[in-house]
């Protein structure tokens, strides 16, 4: 008799402790689902909180912007105008050609040309001497006023009444030009070679 109540109580301990032992991982469990659940909701709504990143077109990889900026001399985050800069990247090394328009060789007034039509979609005429005489919409002579896309005149040779070259205003006194004997380049404005032959500015930009 003593024997079978014994048997008996370890049945009854046995089958409490499995019931307490599955009670346990089931609550185990449900606490984990329950924290999975919270932490997605979490993340979502960070997520949702967080605003559109809006694309934006790269012209240039950080280096080439380095590479620029230290041309003109100015900070990487001050750059103007990305798209002249990508478009004007590989023009650099094509030799200057009187009459040329490709990169086998360009003059300044056919480049000056082709920057604006991609840049700027905006038609110019063929030479120098034409977008001077082109109706642009401002045209003056102090220095002070450029901005970044201004066209710059020069008379190459002061007895001569015509424009004969034509370059493209950048910033901090720099200019873009396809210039004789180098070629396609970013010079100094400055520079008093440039200075002594500086005619007048425009402004082509404003509509």
């Amino acid at each position: 008799m003593k024997l079978k109540l014994l048997f008996l109580i370890l049945i009854v301990q046995f089958t409490s402790c499995g019931k307490n032992t599955y009670n346990g991982i089931d609550q185990m469990y449900y606490k984990k689902q329950i924290a999975e659940a919270h932490r997605i909701k979490t993340e979502e709504k960070i997520t949702e909180e967080q605003p559109k990143k809006v694309a934006t077109t790269e012209y240039l990889t950080y280096e080439e912007k380095e590479n620029f900026a230290k041309t003109l001399n100015v900070p990487v985050d001050e750059l103007e105008n990305e798209k002249l800069y990508g478009t004007i990247k590989d023009w650099f090394g094509t030799p200057y050609l009187w009459g040329g328009t490709t990169k086998k060789g360009v003059d300044c007034s056919a480049f000056v040309q082709h920057v604006y039509s991609v840049v700027y979609n905006k038609d110019l005429p063929r030479t120098s001497q034409q977008q001077f005489d082109a109706n642009l919409d401002v045209s003056f002579k102090n220095q002070k006023g450029l901005k970044n896309g201004d066209l710059i005149f020069f008379r190459l040779r002061h007895k001569e009444k015509v424009i004969s070259h034509v370059g493209i205003y950048l910033q901090n006194g720099m200019f873009l030009g396809s210039n004789s004997p180098r070629g396609v380049e970013i010079a100094n404005l400055n520079d008093a070679y440039w200075q002594d032959k500086y005619v007048s500015s425009a402004r082509a930009l404003l509509k």
